[in-house]
């Protein structure tokens, strides 16, 4: 199959490129007209690159492009993402990338976030406040050359402006549905020319949410305050010696009552929660970052020194009735140190990277369901460190004006040690396990250029997930733990600009292999006993297609479609104590399609207006297949005025108030129960800049 796509994929990307050419060239192609699309250079390969040199499947979006749709945070910057969605539960977030999903419960995502070339791995971590950004890079498929911490299905690379001697200040207030209301300001510029420059951002959040509980007619039980505050100081004291040195907090604090009963006698309606405890949780996260840069010659060496400690704490009503059956608590303390050197060079046809990362994680988590049934009732107090070591680097040959090759290599080794007090019906058992690996992880690519408007690549790459500990349903010393997952990507891509850089269009079409999957299994022990194993062996293929064009001065229109298809091809699970064959099905957390469109016109005299449209295709929430969300679009909306320094605004996000989950899970009755998706809402926002 592997073969055979590779073959494949070179005449079939050979007519992909030819098809559009025609029109170009032809006697009737428009004449200049004065206006174009923007370039659009990235970094996310840790140096300027224009993006269509860049060997990969890569969608940009730029700050003001985030500002304008309204995107505050890291979830909602998917749905103008092809192949990328955002597994939202109160279990725990993720990115969900061509397919390639993760262990409900999993605390790591093998889709790499990185904030200013900073790591933030744990899945509470993964949704992020938006304010202030310079662009978004999304990079699908591994990326195990170019990242200190390697990212088995892709990375998500937020770059933020740098303060320098032009003084910068905006910011902005808004209000809508549900009691919404938030602001965010931002100030940068110099403190003394040249030499010393300042940054500092703030953004906050006060709402009370969209859920109701029926046993106590509250209408706040999923509300949300959340205050984020990033500050920078940058030092230059050479044109050649770049120091800059980073702080940032969130604390969030908010509700999360949103599962609910579809059926059985404790069935609720849409947005409407039947439950007894609080239902609550707490996230704070502090990070300090150092950068220094220092360019030679022909080279430059970057140094990123970073910390983050975070605490997460929940409560939780386990039965999800009015009755007092149960409820789980949970208390989690991470703490990272990493350290990355980095050098980038580039002589005569070469450009390369060589890179040295080294990380030190501490994670002890506290997790207790109370039931009123003592044989249920469990404490778990697990104590885990990781140790993670790795070499990196590639380089690109430009073999001839129009073909260019690129060969990475990726030494990554992890050691971690793991321990769990399980306490239940008054005995304490000890689980210890210690984990070591070493991989080799190597890409490889090929870029030509059939003109000075189209170019085409090939690419191979290769990632893993480390092996973890299960920190919640262990039973015994063997299901404590469980091993790597890896991931191997062909893929063959086409990117194009035509009409003098008014219409931009990329294609790409992809095959990735997934050995050992890690999934979740159930057995024997009752309510919750689950284990996390390596029992998977599963396949996604597909196919991203994304588009910007200009038509008119004033107008912009852009899309995307991604279709990944997968495939489980060996899996024996098993349910109710019995063997099941999952061969054939979807794996879980995975959408088929999902696709974008939008339009964007400013008049001359102020007004404009935004709409956009994104779709999620049907999915999967279990491995059978049998817990099922059909496909839902959603429209948002968007009319504003803008003046010199002062922009007001009037949007709505979810038009037609559609109905969706997020996620889906069955209880030990065979129940079902759902989280719901976000219904209309609609604000106003009050933009100021200088």
């Amino acid at each position: 199959m592997k073969l055979h796509f590779l073959v494949l994929s070179v005449p079939i990307t050979q007519l992909v490129i030819s098809a559009p050419v025609l029109p170009v060239y032809a006697e009737s192609a428009p004449e200049t007209t004065g206006f174009q699309l923007q370039t659009i250079t990235v970094t996310a390969t840790k140096r300027e690159t224009a993006v269509e040199e860049v060997p990969a499947s890569v969608t940009v979006k730029d700050g003001a492009f985030l500002e304008n749709h309204e995107v505050r945070t890291t979830e909602d910057m998917t749905r103008f993402v092809p192949n990328l969605s955002f597994k939202k539960s109160i279990s725990g977030n993720a990115f969900v990338a061509r397919g390639i999903s993760t262990i409900d419960t999993a605390l790591v995502s093998p889709m790499g976030l990185y904030i200013n070339d900073v790591a933030y791995p744990l899945s509470y971590m993964q949704s992020q406040p938006f304010f202030d950004v310079e662009r978004v890079e999304v990079l699908r498929g591994p990326q195990s050359t170019l990242y200190g911490k390697n990212s088995s299905s892709g990375v998500i690379n937020v770059v933020l402006p740098e303060p320098d001697n032009e003084f910068f200040a905006r910011g902005y207030i808004e209000g809508g549905s549900y009691e919404t209301f938030s602001g965010a300001a931002t100030a940068r510029g110099p403190l003394v020319e040249d030499l010393l420059f300042f940054g500092i951002t703030a953004t906050g959040m006060d709402s009370q949410g969209y859920m109701e509980n029926a046993v106590t007619g509250k209408n706040n039980v999923a509300d949300e305050q959340n205050l984020s505050v990033r500050g920078v100081l940058r030092w230059t004291p050479t044109r050649d010696l770049d120091v800059s040195f980073s702080l940032d907090g969130l604390d969030r604090d908010y509700g999360i009552a949103y599962m609910r009963y579809e059926e059985g006698p404790y069935a609720t309606n849409a947005y409407e929660v039947s439950s007894n405890e609080e239902d609550r949780a707490e996230l704070d996260n502090l990070g300090q970052t150092l950068r220094v840069k220092y360019a030679f010659t022909d080279m430059e060496l970057t140094s990123i020194t970073a910390h983050q400690s975070t605490d997460y704490g929940m409560i939780f009503d386990f039965d999800r009735s009015q009755a007092s059956f149960g409820y789980t608590e949970m208390d989690l303390e991470q703490d990272i140190w990493s350290q990355e050197l980095r050098l980038t060079g580039a002589v005569s046809a070469f450009e390369w990277l060589g890179g040295l990362y080294a990380g030190i994680e501490k994670l002890d988590n506290d997790w207790a369901l109370n039931h009123v049934n003592p044989a249920i009732t469990n404490t778990r107090i697990t104590e885990s460190d990781f140790d993670n070591v790795a070499l990196f680097g590639q380089i690109s040959w430009a073999l001839t004006d129009k073909l260019k090759t690129t060969a990475g290599l990726r030494l990554d080794h992890y050691d971690s040690s793991g321990s769990q007090d399980l306490t239940r019906s008054g005995q304490t058992i000890i689980f210890d396990q210690d984990l070591s690996e070493t991989e080799l992880l190597p890409t490889a690519a090929l870029i030509y250029t059939f003109h000075d408007t189209v170019e085409g690549y090939l690419t191979y790459s290769t990632g893993w997930l480390s092996g973890g500990y299960n920190y919640y349903s262990a039973s015994s010393n063997d299901t404590f733990t469980y091993d790597p997952e890896y991931t191997q990507n062909y893929e063959a891509g086409v990117k194009t600009r035509f009409l003098d850089n008014r219409l931009q269009a990329d294609l790409s079409i992809f095959y990735t292999d997934i050995d050992d999957k890690q999934v979740r299994e159930e057995v024997s022990g009752g309510v919750g006993a689950w284990q996390f194993t390596n029992a998977a062996k599963a396949h996604t293929t597909g196919v991203e297609v994304e588009f910007r064009a200009m038509p008119l001065k004033n107008m912009e229109i852009f899309g995307g479609l991604g279709y990944a298809y997968t495939e489980v091809d060996e899996w024996i699970g098993t349910a109710d104590g019995k063997a099941i064959d999952y061969s054939g099905n979807q794996l879980p957390w995975a959408p088929d399609l999902t696709a974008n469109i939008g339009v964007s016109y400013y008049w001359n005299n102020g007004f404009y207006g935004l709409a956009d449209v994104s779709w999620n295709g049907t999915q999967y929430f279990d491995a059978a297949n049998a817990l099922e969300e059909d496909g839902y679009a959603l429209v948002n909306l968007k009319a504003g005025y803008t003046m010199e320094n002062w922009d007001i605004s009037l949007w709505c996000k979810n038009l037609f108030d559609e109905k969706y989950a997020n996620k889906k899970v069955d209880d030990s009755m065979g129940r079902t129960m759902l989280e719901d998706g976000k219904p209309l809402t609609v604000g106003l926002t009050l933009n100021w800049r200088i």
